[in-house]
């Protein structure tokens, strides 16, 4: 449900499985050339990695969105949960890469580290939730 983006007509680009968006970060970041399940790309072509709303929302590869097509992606909160996934997957593969672990990109492997450094709040709020929890 995610597309690699490696042109300007709407029809340049690669469809790629959300198990493969954090290979294909790499791929962007250190311009890597790759095969997906879409197909390969040469990494200096990708401009970006984005949500594939038509996919999705099941619609055809070369349907033209309107306005009441945003306003429903955006009613579901398909925009956000979408770009939440890719914002935190970009994340994850920058600290894997500054870490020394480039050998777990696209592993499926917990950063517990990067959970922690992305919200430091985490355990105030636990501790302040739980103080008051209605029984």
């Amino acid at each position: 449900m995610f597309k690699i983006i490696h042109g300007y007509n709407p029809e340049d680009y690669i469809e790629i499985k959300k198990e493969e968006v954090e290979k294909a970060f790499y791929c962007f970041l250190e311009k890597k050339d790759s095969v997906f399940s879409g197909g390969a790309i040469k990494g200096s072509n990708i401009l970006m990695i984005k949500p594939d709303f038509h996919k999705a929302m099941g619609w055809n590869r070369g349907y033209k969105m309107d306005e009441y097509d945003y306003a429903e992606i955006r009613e579901k909160g398909l925009d956000r949960k979408m770009e939440n996934f890719l914002q935190g997957k970009k994340e994850k593969v920058q600290y894997l890469m500054q870490s020394g672990r480039i050998d777990q990109i696209g592993k499926n492997v917990e950063v517990t580290e990067l959970e922690k450094t992305n919200n430091p709040f985490s355990e105030e709020i636990k501790r302040l939730s739980d103080n008051f929890k209605v029984s």
